[in-house]
């Protein structure tokens, strides 16, 4: 992710393998691990369990039935943000795979730098393990 073309990127996300769970993990852009996420088991729109850099759980990223709107929630289940796909017309969503995502944070999001573009990077996560390879 970049903050403007002409700069290095700010948050690098990588997808590493798996079969039950996937792992994607979040540095920042000096290449330090700010955090991961790994993917929840059965879940009807898919969600993300949100790891900061020390391993500690801190949220949770939830999908609903169909898949286009998550909730970012912290551990007590109160709600940081919502990721919600935006639609983008008939032949676009039919004959192409590029998404677009709306990112609300609300005003109880973290203002822990790291912990916000974890939250930020968590809409980018959805496309890369839900929306990749389905086109």
């Amino acid at each position: 992710m970049y903050e403007r073309e002409d700069q290095p990127p700010v948050i690098w996300l990588r997808k590493g393998p798996g079969f039950i769970h996937t792992n994607v993990k979040v540095s920042n852009g000096r290449g330090q691990e700010i955090g991961r996420f790994k993917s929840k088991l059965f879940t009807l729109g898919g969600g993300f369990h949100v790891y900061d850099a020390t391993g500690q759980k801190f949220a949770e990223v939830k999908g609903d039935w169909k898949g286009w709107n998550f909730k970012l929630l912290d551990a007590n289940g109160l709600e940081l943000g919502i990721i919600t796909k935006k639609w983008a017309g008939l032949g676009r969503e039919l004959f192409t795979n590029a998404d677009q995502y709306v990112i609300s944070m609300s005003d109880s999001a973290p203002s822990v730098p790291d912990r916000a573009a974890l939250l930020l990077a968590a809409a980018l996560a959805v496309d890369l393990v839900f929306k990749e390879d389905q086109s």
